[in-house]
């Protein structure tokens, strides 16, 4: 398996993301709850997103050198 950890966290990404587009159509989901949820763990979002982005700079530097 090539680069786990990048569809791991690619997965993540897209779990909060649908979860926040999908969410609001249901009266049962709590909107405030999950917004407070996004601030709360914006940090480790933002976190996963630099790692995705610094790993392909680094291969694409191991790749031309």
């Amino acid at each position: 398996m090539k680069n786990p950890a990048k569809k791991i966290t690619l997965g993540i990404l897209v779990i909060a993301f649908t979860l926040g587009c999908i969410g609001p159509w249901f009266t049962i989901f709590n909107m405030a709850s999950y917004t407070s949820f996004l601030l709360a763990f914006s940090p480790f979002f933002l976190g996963l997103i630099a790692s995705i982005g610094i790993n392909s700079a680094i291969e694409k530097k191991a790749k031309n050198e």
